[in-house]
């Protein structure tokens, strides 16, 4: 594919495609990103040289639809290669005797235990605003805390609190 098919008309990339550039280690994430709960914005990029397009799979962990919270990255965001999404449902229940899922094993366990998806802390949306750069394998556990300012996290960090907090 050319440069000039990859452009509008006003010389920009197209925010609508897959990959903005002839190298295929980048890719727009909004355009292979399927989930209902996840809302990604133009222009935000995962570059990776193995597999950028499969970025849901390989880098949004524990995402189950019942769970019911949303991932959120707004525009112009640069996520490097290796960077992580956990969500809530990674979480265990902490309202019980015991935070051992057994639920989720099936059988006599699931028959005689409550359901644990409904039992798990629930954190809030992550909610990444726009022009954020995510370092390299980066990981983002960041439920109910909005990371909106022009920051980047550098590579192999763990991001669990509020960074206004912190400024």
């Amino acid at each position: 594919m050319a440069v000039q098919d990859i452009l509008t008309s006003e010389g920009l990339p197209e925010p609508d495609q897959i990959f903005p550039n002839e190298y295929k280690t980048s890719c727009f994430v909004k355009n292979v990103v399927k989930a209902a709960n996840i809302f990604i914005g133009d222009y935000t990029y995962y570059d990776d040289s193995a597999a950028p397009t499969e970025f849901e799979k390989n880098n949004i962990l524990f995402n189950y639809p019942q769970f019911w919270e949303k991932l959120v990255i707004g525009k112009f965001c640069q996520i490097a290669s290796g960077t992580k999404f956990i969500m809530g449902s990674a979480n265990h229940r902490l309202c019980s005797v015991t935070t051992y899922p057994f639920n989720v094993f099936g059988g006599a366990f699931s028959e005689n235990t409550l359901d644990h998806i409904s039992q798990l802390p629930h954190k809030g949306d992550t909610v990444i605003g726009n022009d954020v750069w995510l370092g390299r394998k980066s990981v983002e556990k960041l439920s109910n805390v909005p990371l909106d300012i022009k920051i980047f996290w550098y590579c192999i960090s763990i991001l669990n609190y509020n960074m206004h907090e912190l400024l």
